[in-house]
């Protein structure tokens, strides 16, 4: 057995950009094993997460995304123990996390309810239909034109919310029933591919809110979220690499302004999506150099990705003019994109962002917590509506924490959480909608402010 000090191990790579070097180990840590995964990060199913936990301990975010048929490929990779001095115990809320895990899995909070997902996916559907039958109907009124744009708007947010439980793998204990379901929902419904959703969306769970790593916070000069991101604008550095991508004018006054281009910005959200999601499953579409790991695109995919333009080139058959359907798909794709990004933004906007020193000192269970924000209502209807609305992410810590429990289970382990985050003096933050959308906007002023006096 060879021993390896963590010393030697938890020596950083430059994660923040496309540095990796081919001359050094890329050691990760599980259950006190050390990993060599360097020639494994090409070939890594979950795509780019890996590259989040580079030089760290991995085994809380390991066992949050894979399941236990995965040691035997992990197997190949190993290389060693670490030194028994620097044997990494759980202690505190990381302990007491895992524990609840443990406990959770015994009272079946990790099995689904068919029943509700059945109902969840025939509700949507049913969004599908209302949207459809407006178009037959009243097709050729501007009125028509609208509410069925607004319909199908909200019919891909909830598409969102569903295929986002199966990706997660809340539903079936079968992986690749969950995968299909989840392709039918957001690929051939809702337009977005699954492979380049999750590899978006794992490593936003991996690395929530760390600047440098996490893709949701990456839209620095369009919004930037923080002051980490400012001082980029002043990296030699960073200017030369991304000399091409963005002006230094035109990225002063985007940050200088992103207050007033905040709520257009969400309305563009969805259609940049979509162009995301074409370019991903394109040849060549998941290629990059080493270090730069995605999820390959199935035949499968392609087809449901392809699927949901035929039907929606088809229903334009229902509209009376071009210029009605011209106003049907900007309205839809505006207000699906606003009631798709003002959730996402709740989630983890406007809280904390931590650069790559802070995340190596910050347990992965703390980090979850303290980068996440929960929306909750002042009566049982707003509750209820809040919960359908966001798609049960409005209990975003929790998910977090347990990205593969079903959320129906949420509502029931939320005062769990919350009271062990103020037993270890956790910062556990919960709002109201409207609350939350303030703190996020108004953190928006903060770093426009912020830049101001920089220039």
């Amino acid at each position: 057995m060879i021993l390896l000090s963590r010393e030697i191990l938890l020596k950083p790579l430059s994660i923040n950009g496309t540095k990796y070097s081919k001359d050094q180990p890329w050691y990760i840590i599980i259950d006190n094993k050390v990993y060599d995964i360097k020639e494994f990060v090409p070939d890594h199913p979950g795509g780019a997460p890996i590259l989040t936990h580079i030089g760290k301990d991995a085994t809380d975010v390991f066992y949050s995304f894979h399941p236990e048929s995965t040691h035997d490929l992990l197997a190949n990779y190993y290389v060693g123990d670490i030194t028994y001095e620097d044997i990494i115990s759980p202690k505190g809320f990381t302990k007491k996390i895992r524990e609840l895990k443990v406990q959770f899995t015994k009272l079946g909070y990790f099995k689904s309810s068919k029943i509700f997902y059945l109902y969840k996916s025939i509700s949507t559907i049913i969004l599908w239909f209302i949207s459809v039958m407006i178009l037959k109907s009243f097709g050729n009124s501007l009125p028509g034109v609208l509410a069925a744009a607004a319909v199908m708007a909200l019919f891909w947010q909830q598409c969102g919310w569903i295929s986002h439980d199966y990706l997660h793998h809340q539903v079936f204990e079968n992986r690749c029933y969950n995968d299909w379901v989840g392709c039918f929902f957001g690929a051939v419904c809702q337009g977005f591919d699954p492979c380049w959703w999750k590899n978006k969306h794992n490593t936003h769970h991996a690395a929530p809110n760390v600047h440098g790593q996490d893709p949701d916070i990456d839209t620095h000069p369009i919004l930037s979220w923080s002051e980490h991101a400012l001082t980029d604008l002043f990296d030699p550095e960073f200017a030369r690499e991304h000399a091409n991508a963005y002006p230094q004018w035109l990225t002063r006054i985007m940050v200088n302004n992103q207050t007033i281009n905040y709520f257009p910005i969400l309305a563009l959200a969805r259609l940049s999506w979509c162009a995301q999601s074409i370019l991903y499953i394109l040849p060549n579409g998941q290629t990059g150099s080493i270090g730069d790991a995605r999820m390959p695109v199935t035949l499968l995919e392609q087809i449901c990705l392809a699927l949901h333009y035929v039907w929606l080139v088809y229903i334009f058959s229902f509209i009376g003019s071009w210029i009605l359907v011209f106003v049907f798909v900007i309205s839809a794709q505006a207000i699906c994109g606003l009631l798709l990004a003002l959730c996402f933004s709740l989630n983890h906007n406007g809280m904390k962002v931590l650069n790559e020193e802070e995340t190596m000192k910050t347990d992965f269970y703390v980090e979850q917590v303290i980068t996440g924000r929960d929306v909750t209502a002042n009566s049982l209807m707003g509750c209820w509506f809040v919960e359908w609305f966001t798609g049960g992410l409005n209990f975003q810590i929790e998910h977090h924490i347990f990205p593969t429990m079903p959320r129906h289970y949420y509502h029931k382990i939320a005062p769990i959480i919350e009271s062990l985050c103020a037993e270890y003096n956790v910062h556990y933050h919960k709002t109201t909608f409207i609350e939350g959308t303030l703190e996020v906007f108004n953190r928006l002023g903060q770093v426009s402010h912020a830049n101001k006096k920089m220039n």
